[in-house]
């Protein structure tokens, strides 16, 4: 095969820490809160084709993923896409934005469309900004809540700040039957009750006066305790949608494992099923992943994870496809 110009993409993931904005007030609500992780995410390579082909893992998402974004585009040159690394589907790591986004990054770099631009006809974060944010800037990234009355209500990143680098974090993704696909059912776990203002007031304040003091101050403790509120008050918000604080038993077994073994800030990323702790430095996050996977060998997978400071990788490069 000829040597031709390919675009590579490469992904971290994401991670959910919460919402901050439970509550409606002037018809916004929501407002999450999430980071970008390395340990987990997607590669693909793409070029111009003879005919329309998606080889590699998620190959049949991906292929409806590019079917829409070339019409979204107006590319009409076949493209081919070759994924060599994956984000387990529908479990808490952004699957969906991460590869959508990639998809139409790689045709938008292919065919000297602006990235940016690409990324908005995407479309994505009808509930969350988080995901195009990671994908963007990665760090920490705090979006702007959905506005229902809104012709578009997309949720968008509004702020985002680096994470210190030297922390870690452990996930652990159980064997569950639960899992939560975007659509009906997921709009219908969105169509909660508003919650009280009592309620926002106090994820804002665990959100402005410990999450992001701990953050830019390199307090771990403070972080941690910060994410935790979050999580206990999402949890509590989302309960009647789900087990309880967590999605199900099997989530919450997970989550006093990590407790168990050092970690902190410990909560569940979006629907779940995975649930995460953060450790102050690499070698606590390494212990605790040595002991958690010895345990976990047939009940799901555990990851070390480390915070990402930057956006998708999307360059042009040359070889055989």
């Amino acid at each position: 095969m000829d040597r031709l110009g390919i675009v590579r993409v490469e992904t971290g993931a994401r991670l959910h820490l919460g919402f901050y904005g439970l509550c409606s007030d002037n018809e916004r609500m929501l407002g999450g809160i999430g980071i970008a992780v390395d340990g987990a995410g997607y590669v693909l390579e793409a070029r111009r084709s003879s005919n329309d082909l998606v080889k590699g893992c998620d190959s049949e998402r991906a292929y409806r993923i590019l079917e829409k974004a070339k019409k979204r585009l107006g590319v009409e040159e076949p493209i081919e896409i070759r994924i060599e690394k994956c984000i387990p589907s529908h479990v808490g790591l952004g699957s969906t934005t991460q590869l959508t986004l990639a998809l139409y990054a790689a045709l938008a770099k292919l065919m000297g469309v602006d990235v940016t631009r690409a990324v908005d006809a995407a479309r994505r974060g009808p509930y969350s900004g988080i995901g195009v944010g990671v994908f963007l800037y990665g760090g920490f990234i705090l979006d702007a809540g959905v506005r229902a009355s809104a012709k578009d209500n997309t949720a968008r990143p509004a702020l985002r700040g680096k994470m210190p680098e030297e922390w870690r974090i452990v996930a652990i993704i159980p064997k569950t039957s639960w899992r939560v696909q975007e659509g009906r059912r997921e709009q219908e776990l969105m169509l909660m009750p508003r919650g009280s203002m009592d309620m926002c007031c106090r994820t804002m304040y665990a959100l402005l006066r410990m999450v992001v003091p701990g953050i830019a101050e390199r307090d771990f403790q403070l972080f941690a305790s910060g994410v935790e509120e979050i999580q206990r008050l999402t949890g509590s918000y989302f309960s009647g949608a789900q087990s309880g604080l967590f999605c199900c038993p099997e989530s919450e077994e997970a989550a006093e494992k990590l407790r168990k073994v050092g970690a902190r800030g410990i909560g569940q990323s979006s629907w779940g099923p995975l649930v995460y702790g953060f450790f102050p430095s690499g070698s606590a996050a390494a212990r605790a992943f040595s002991m958690l996977r010895d345990s976990y060998k047939e009940r799901g997978l555990v990851l070390l994870l480390k915070p990402r400071n930057s956006g998708a990788r999307i360059m042009e490069v040359s070889g055989l496809l």
